[in-house]
């Protein structure tokens, strides 16, 4: 149930699109994120700007090509850095961090000990 206090902890007031992220939610996931290279031309769009056009493309359901040039790197860039962090495992990996620290904040040990799995025998 939403009481006062938790609209206001969880508001997205302030944000540029409902599908960007809090400073907070970015400190929770910049660390994930490999280093930059710092060989060839220096980045022109940071880490955060890639994924919060993924997440504009996510929450929308758009194809590649629908997220607006004015607000977003484009298509080809966060398409490149996708996959690129798709191969290396950071999705998984970030997926992971996130769910042991929800048990964690449950109370619960990060890891399960044990697992149910069902049986087809009856």
């Amino acid at each position: 149930m939403w009481t006062d206090t938790t609209r206001r902890q969880f508001a997205r007031s302030g944000l540029r699109l409902p599908s960007d992220l809090t400073d907070a939610e970015w400190e929770v996931l910049e660390p994930l994120f490999p280093a930059r290279s710092h060989r060839g031309r220096p980045p022109v769009w940071s880490y955060r700007q890639i994924v919060e056009a993924l997440l504009y493309l996510l929450r929308g359901g758009l194809p590649w090509r629908m997220p607006p040039p004015d607000l977003f790197p484009p298509m080809t860039t966060v398409q490149h850095y996708f996959y690129r962090w798709r191969d290396i495992g950071l999705w998984r990996s970030i997926n992971h961090t996130l769910l042991m620290a929800v048990r964690e904040a449950a109370g619960r040990e990060a890891s399960p000990s044990a697992g149910l799995l069902p049986s087809a025998k009856r």
